[in-house]
């Protein structure tokens, strides 16, 4: 059975909390404190993670490398959904430094071990794929099953399969054991959406079939959705919940753009493309190729969309037949078999799951859409999903519970002088969820009289809190264990010899200048001026997140020994004069071959929540190419840098007032991106122009279009 086949039920609701006066005793056991402090507690936390990492390294143990390279990466995961953090510099640093190190070693290694990450392991294939000897390997056509969706064997596929019958075979029987969990749920969205049900396979190579996955570029759930395509689609994220997580409301996204991409490129393999890289990618393709083939086309594609085809043909067919290539004897999950209560209001998961009688691990699983110990507050009727069989006694315990264990929330009256920051402070809560609790913004002027809602956590909710602070307390404890250690072998007095040593960071080829901090510089600053990492500075001198540099300090920085001199010169110039070293250093990717009009090369800043994604589509082209333009090894970013991009139209021009540099525009090209209700009909009323000229603008053989497809609107008169 599955969740929709089950019946809704009684509405269970929490009762009002009391208004607050001076009980501040309640908050005692809060676990809350405000945003940066929390931040800075999991960079740090990350951060010790990195360090043990590094060490491992050194020490040549891979399985301790692997394993705390991905922890790290965890907690900097936690620290996404705090408000705004794509704007935070620690954040965006500290997780370009954790990757980059990891790709790097993930080149010098023979294998993963199988703690390490989906995106991890794509990593390794990528890099490994081309270099396989598939010599002895035969797969006769009489495997190949019936589907819809062309599962070609070929050089390609064949290397795909050895892989993930070699090193990537601890993966696959994870996949092939959580496909029996989450399987019969996608295919029965996918069969309702009338796509073919090989496409749930698709999910393997995508996430692992791991429902709260979040990729290095900001891709989360069994789908991979960055937040905008996520929106496009009714998929909501807050500091709450995150409904690309969902596992139902995310495939019933996914089958949608699939069905949208199908219907405009007529061909699974290119929507794979476009899934992975974008439709962009696929009009340069075939552009470039004169070809609508994946296979004459592939050597035009980015890495790791070329070889994302193989890897879906690959883990389709070991999936569908897995006794054909030594899988027999894994054992497929219990499917996911549960029911819904509806809830409102902010009530912990240990009380919900002692009311179900199940636990609180049993009620993530069921809601990975939940990212916090709660369900989200001013959200009436919550859709909790439940172990089947058990909503009658659900609603029976829940009714039982008194009522001074369901107070999730109380009321404060404002009184004259008081601020959302003093009131966050004296509540030991972050700002930001007062804000979204009761709907105001940091504009908001308080009036005095007036009532906020405080979400405070009652004695049973405090149980779980207190357990998840239990596994961060110990993680802190670590990172200061090796903080000490640090101090300690930096003193001249006699001690024992630590059980975690200082990573080495004086490599061969690297000298050391004592850089003393002036009155106005941050680390940020001196990273740049050096060209060093932020994180590097802080690990070299044993700073932790959180604590800020100070006028008259001595930083140690190792830089290249061939540039010692050039770098000594630059510790002595002013702040203003050091500025200028930096801004003459950042020059004008050169454009590629068949981009030389220099008139098209546009300098885009970088927003506040903007990402690569974003940008990519606002000038229709690809992630990749942005990336290589701007020398990125990674795709983050951070809010105010600049980044050039070559766009064939010139200037953007904003589609809502077709302004360009802030001058009315009567003509020019226009990308409009495709909402959600759109049709051709409607584009062209909305520009006065005619359907059958959009279709031609843009090489349209039908009416049909999908949402985040981009169309290009001529307003120059072509009206032909």
């Amino acid at each position: 059975m599955y969740a929709l086949d089950f019946p809704r039920f009684d509405t269970v609701t929490t009762q009002a909390a009391p208004v607050l006066q001076e009980q501040d005793s309640l908050l005692a056991d809060s676990s809350s404190v405000d945003d940066e402090m929390n931040i800075s507690e999991l960079l740090e936390i990350a951060r010790g993670h990195y360090l043990a990492a590094l060490q491992a390294q050194t020490e040549g143990d891979s399985a301790t490398t692997a394993g705390e390279f991905e922890e790290a990466i965890k907690h900097l995961n936690e620290a996404s959904y705090f408000p705004d953090v794509e704007g935070n510099a620690d954040f965006n640093e500290l997780t370009k430094s954790v990757v980059e190190d990891y790709e790097k070693y993930i080149a010098t290694i023979d294998s993963l071990g199988p703690q390490s990450s989906i995106f991890a392991l794509r990593e390794k294939l990528n890099l490994e794929i081309e270099k396989i000897d598939i010599t002895n390997i035969q797969i006769p056509q009489s495997l190949l099953p019936k589907t819809e969706v062309p599962l070609h064997i070929n050089e390609y596929s064949t290397r795909a399969i050895a892989f993930f019958m070699g090193k990537g075979r601890g993966h696959m029987e994870e996949w092939i054991y959580r496909s029996g969990k989450y399987f019969p749920v996608m295919s029965r969205i996918f069969a309702e959406e009338g796509l073919p049900p090989e496409l749930v396979y698709l999910s393997m190579p995508e996430s692992g079939l791991n429902p709260v996955a979040r990729s290095w570029a900001k891709a989360v759930g069994l789908w991979q959705f960055m937040k905008y395509t996520g929106s496009l689609y009714g998929l909501r994220s807050n500091y709450w919940y995150d409904e690309r997580r969902d596992f139902e409301k995310a495939t019933r996204a996914a089958a949608k753009h699939l069905k949208d991409l199908y219907n405009n490129l007529n061909d699974w393999h290119l929507v794979f493309v476009a899934y992975n890289a974008g439709p962009g990618w696929v009009r340069r393709a075939i552009r470039r190729t004169g070809s609508t083939d994946f296979w004459e086309m592939r050597h035009r594609l980015p890495r790791e969309t070329r070889n994302y085809v193989p890897q879906y043909i690959a883990v389709t067919l070991i999936a569908m037949k897995p006794e054909a290539f030594g899988f027999g004897s894994v054992q497929k999950g219990d499917s996911l078999a549960y029911e819904y209560v509806t809830v409102d209001d902010c009530i912990g998961l240990d009380l919900l799951a002692e009311c179900a009688e199940t636990d609180v691990e049993t009620l993530k699983e069921l809601n990975p859409e939940l990212t916090q110990w709660c369900t989200p507050p001013n959200y009436k009727g919550y859709q909790l999903r439940i172990p089947y069989g058990k909503s009658v006694l659900f609603a029976e315990k829940f009714a039982q519970i008194p009522d001074d264990k369901k107070y999730d929330f109380a009321t404060h009256i404002v009184k004259r002088g008081e601020t959302i920051s003093g009131i966050a402070t004296r509540y030991k809560l972050q700002q930001s969820i007062l804000f979204e609790v009761n709907k105001i913004s940091k504009r908001t002027k308080l009036k005095i009289g007036s009532t906020l809602v405080i979400p405070i956590q009652s004695k049973s909710v405090a149980a779980v809190v207190d357990a998840q602070r239990k596994k961060e307390i110990e993680d802190r404890e670590r990172a200061k264990r090796i903080r000490e250690q640090q101090r300690t072998l930096a003193s001249s007095s006699p001690v024992k010899k630590p059980a975690i040593r200082r990573v080495d960071y004086e490599p061969a080829g690297r000298m050391k200048i004592v850089y003393k901090v002036k009155s106005g510089e941050t680390i940020g600053h001196i990273a740049e001026w050096f060209h060093v990492r932020a994180s590097h500075i802080r690990n070299w001198n044993n700073i932790p997140y959180g604590r800020f540099i100070y006028p008259g300090q001595s930083l140690k920085i190792w830089v290249p020994e061939e540039r010692y001199e050039h770098y000594k010169n630059i510790a002595a110039l002013s702040f203003a004069e050091k500025q200028n070293t930096v801004k003459a250093s950042r020059v004008l990717p050169e454009p590629k071959e068949e981009r030389k009009d220099a008139s098209n090369w546009v300098r885009h800043k970088v927003k506040r929540g903007e990402t690569l994604e974003k940008i990519a589509q606002k000038y229709d082209v690809a992630i990749a190419d942005i990336k290589s333009w701007n020398k990125l090894r990674t795709s983050r970013i951070n809010a105010g840098a600049m980044l050039e991009i070559y766009s064939p139209g010139g200037t953007d021009i904003d589609e809502e007032n077709g302004k360009q540099n802030g001058q009315t525009k009567s003509t020019g090209t226009i990308t409009h991106i495709v909402k959600k209700g759109e049709t051709l009909e409607k584009i062209a009323e909305k520009y006065s122009v005619s359907i059958a000229n959009v279709k031609k603008w843009n090489g349209l053989n039908t009416s049909r279009i999908f949402i985040g497809q981009k169309l290009i609107i001529q307003r120059n008169g072509d009206q032909t």
